[in-house]
């Protein structure tokens, strides 16, 4: 009997010797994925930028070395679009010898350089009566001419005022293909008695820029067309002003550790010695930052078929944090518009994991609809983002100070092992989620 005792005590040991070591394994992987990622090198890893590119490359290459197959465009692991970007280097304008202030104008063109002195060379516009300026913009956009439209009423004026603040903070244009010349301008008061003088000067350089979703699957074998997703974004908001010397917002928690967790997950499920029945499908998305753009695109491009496949879709959002419930726990959005949560926490609770998946504490900030969840969650997916940062105090938000100093490891660690034990029935094709109500 004492034999058997002290083999027993042995076993357990072991056990928990294993365990230790596979924890460690895990958190020091987590470390070096959000290392790589939060590196200044990257430089915030905006959404079209080299540092993205860098970015995007690293995750592939991950993908590739776990034997996931490519599931972009053209046999490849990456998913692109091509957007624009407009540089503006000089903006000026002047009539009747005056300067305008840039509240008084905008130019609102794709070519790349405006210059005249000559009234002649202009055409001179009022909006039409009953017409706002976007539908009178939508007649111009066919013009080539320079033409000077008079901003003259207060409607006109606050119309003015939100196009000028659309254009100057929009990083990116889907087309640049229209040769348009529009320069909208409250005229001083110099033009009611003459107009004849003129200087515009205005140079700007319009840029093509990539941005690419990276996208992987794990195929199933008896229901390979059902999907599970799993995916993160990987951009984040690239160079702030400087704070104390640091202009780089590296973006550790904000989504590293989200696509850390991505990355894990793909390493648990391709390294099993066992087939799951669903297909996963791992996908890292671009410019998040700048209006859930790659999950969009993503969604889009799917077909109706393809989205009425997709059986659950877990996006990982900042995970890098203890919960405001406290340690072991993760908050999902939109808890109660599917089962996909309570399906998870009782899969956690059958396995004995002390983890525990709650519904979002912050109704407030309509979480659901702010992250790459959305755009499947509206086409009736089951899609939800699992975060942990207590994300109504995190200072660190959106600044130079989220680095990887601020993170919790063991955090990081817990919520990834927490989500795979939560989906592996669903992986396997004993459960299924409802549809997004």
């Amino acid at each position: 009997m004492r034999i058997i005792q002290t083999i027993r005590g042995l076993v357990f040991i072991l056990l928990i010797g294993f365990y230790q070591v596979t924890t460690a394994q895990t958190i020091n992987r987590a470390t070096q994925i959000i290392d790589t990622l939060s590196s200044d090198a990257l430089r915030g890893r905006q959404a079209g930028s080299e540092g993205e590119k860098l970015a995007t490359d690293y995750i592939s290459n991950e993908f590739k070395k776990l034997g996931l197959k490519p599931a972009g465009d053209n046999g490849t692991y990456f998913q692109v679009m091509t957007k624009y970007q407009k540089v503006v280097q000089k903006n000026n304008l002047s009539i009747n010898k005056e300067d305008l202030t840039k509240d008084q104008f905008f130019i609102d063109t794709n070519v790349e350089q405006l210059y005249s002195k000559k009234v002649k060379e202009l055409q001179i516009k009022d909006v039409p009566s009953g017409k706002t300026l976007k539908e009178f913009r939508q007649e111009l956009l066919d013009e080539s001419a320079i033409t000077i439209v008079w901003v003259k009423t207060k409607e006109q004026r606050k119309e003015l005022i939100s196009m000028q603040f659309k254009g100057r903070n929009k990083k990116y244009w889907e087309d640049v293909s229209s040769k348009h010349a529009i320069i909208w301008v409250i005229p001083p008061l110099s033009v009611k008695t003459k107009f004849k003088k003129v200087l515009l000067d205005f140079k700007q350089e319009v840029k093509k820029a990539e941005m690419r979703n990276v996208m992987a699957k794990l195929e199933g074998s008896s229901k390979p067309n059902e999907v599970v997703m799993v995916g993160a974004h990987h951009d984040h908001i690239g160079i702030l002003d400087a704070v104390q010397g640091d202009s780089i917002a590296n973006g550790a928690d904000d989504n590293a550790s989200g696509v850390s967790a991505v990355l894990q997950i793909a390493e648990y499920f391709a390294k099993r010695r066992r087939a799951y029945a669903r297909t996963i499908l791992f996908t890292t998305f671009s410019a998040e930052e700048i209006g859930l753009v790659g999950s969009k695109y993503m969604a889009d491009k799917m077909s109706e078929e393809e989205l009425k496949n997709i059986v659950a879709m877990i996006n990982i959002e900042m995970i890098g944090k203890p919960s405001a419930n406290g340690k072991r726990k993760a908050y999902i959005t939109g808890y109660n518009k599917s089962n996909l949560g309570r399906i998870m926490q009782k899969n956690v609770r059958n396995a004995r994991l002390k983890f525990g998946f709650f519904a979002d504490p912050y109704p407030d900030l309509k979480l659901f609809m702010r992250s790459d969840n959305a755009p499947f969650a509206a086409k009736g997916v089951p899609a939800h983002t699992f975060s942990s940062t207590d994300i109504d105090f995190d200072s660190y938000y959106h600044t130079v100070n989220d680095e990887m100093s601020s993170l919790d490891f063991q955090n990081i660690v817990e919520v990834t092992k927490g989500i795979i034990v939560g989906i592996e029935p669903i992986v396997s094709g004993r459960e299924t989620p409802s549809r997004i109500r």
